[in-house]
């Protein structure tokens, strides 16, 4: 997508009700009322397409369910599952603060310092983030984005050095 005034911000995860809301899952934290969004764009067929808010109110923690203006019935809606939400933004998050989107190019070293490929993207598994990671051969892994997995993070040389339960890199 070649518009850089707009940033991903989420993933519409699936209908809600019967009025044509949706439930959308935010990436990296966003927070909708602090940008107070009035509309946000859904790439239908490569195209940002401009959808205004009608509603929009918290679901837990990281989504929320929106109702745009004249999409009124679950059938317009579901048309929407899985499009990415993207928002004109101008700071998604503070300068000091790395997200694990941020990650995508970093370089993957295990406990026993080998180093076992480079991420390549975070892929979300119905709220469950893991690495997809390839190696110099081109085998994918896949990595649970868990900070529990997590001992150092070097930004200078783009590197990740992560202690991995026993057995995880032999699948």
């Amino acid at each position: 997508m070649n518009h850089a005034h707009l940033t991903e911000v989420g993933k519409v995860q699936r209908t809600h009700g019967v009025n044509g809301e949706v439930q959308v899952l935010w990436t990296n934290n966003f927070d909708p009322s602090e940008h107070k969004l009035e509309s946000v764009f859904l790439r239908i067929e490569g195209i940002p397409i401009p959808f205004f808010i009608k509603s929009i109110r918290s679901k837990g923690q990281s989504s929320s369910i929106v109702k745009f203006d004249e999409v009124d019935r679950p059938e317009m809606a579901t048309d929407f599952v899985g499009l990415f939400v993207f928002a004109e933004v101008k700071q998604i998050q503070p300068n000091d603060e790395l997200f694990l989107d941020d990650l995508v190019g970093y370089s993957i070293i295990n406990q026993n310092g080998s180093l076992l490929g480079t991420i390549e993207e975070l892929q979300d598994f119905s709220g469950n983030l893991v690495f997809l990671v390839v190696n110099t051969i081109g085998n994918e892994l896949l990595i649970p984005a868990t900070s529990d997995f997590i001992v150092e993070l070097n930004e200078e040389t783009k590197t990740l050095f992560m202690n991995l339960p026993e057995g995880m890199t032999d699948l």
